[in-house]
């Protein structure tokens, strides 16, 4: 009953303040199974190459041992290169390397960054401990990893679904904006900030 009254007065305030904003994030807190599983469902993820130096298609096939500390994380990824060509250049002639298919493991720890304008996480990686597979050219993996190291990643944040709740003629619609990212102990914490309106159906 008490959770009905509650609801009740919610509702009625955002009916007299609409496109009210509290101005006091709401706390997400997802632990880091939940995001272990989340990022294993979204695999495999090609990525943009930092540099010309690289062609092919570059992608990422696995993340294991996600683990995040304050501030920091780290795991293990396995990426994988096809059609992996390099462009070099030898005694200022242009040369085009074809490399063909390389498949490698590395450890990696890394820092991330939210940038609120643009929506946007940015991850650096430090990578270490590469097991290249599927190649005889070990420099080759360690390119693609170096490629990679030290370079800032961004990852775009889709926009949040509205929540929306009819109340008799009308929509209550609450948007969520994200404020800003970041790593705790064993969880990622996501502060958001909502935006309520009221619209016609």
């Amino acid at each position: 009953m008490k959770k009905v009254i509650l609801l009740a007065i919610l509702l009625l305030f955002c009916l007299l303040y609409p496109g009210l904003s509290t101005g006091q994030p709401i706390l997400l807190s997802l632990p880091e199974k939940v995001v272990a599983e989340v990022v294993q469902k979204s695999l495999p993820l090609q990525v943009n190459q930092p540099s010309d130096t690289l062609a092919g298609q570059i992608s990422v096939e696995k993340v294991e041992n996600l683990n995040f500390k304050d501030e920091s994380l780290a795991a293990t990824v396995t990426m994988s290169g096809r059609n992996v060509q390099l462009n070099t250049s030898i005694g200022g002639h242009n040369l085009l390397l074809k490399v063909g298919n390389v498949e490698l493991d590395f450890s990696l720890e890394a820092v991330m960054r939210f940038d609120k304008p643009s929506q946007t996480l940015f991850i650096r990686p430090t990578v270490s401990g590469i097991d290249q597979r599927g190649s005889q050219n070990n420099e080759v993996g360690e390119l693609i990893a170096a490629l990679f190291n030290g370079q800032e990643i961004p990852v775009a944040l889709e926009n949040l679904q509205p929540i929306i709740t009819d109340i008799g003629t009308r929509q209550l619609v609450i948007d969520m904006s994200v404020e800003d990212v970041r790593l705790g102990s064993d969880v990622v914490e996501i502060l958001l900030t909502p935006q309520t309106s009221i619209k016609s159906k």
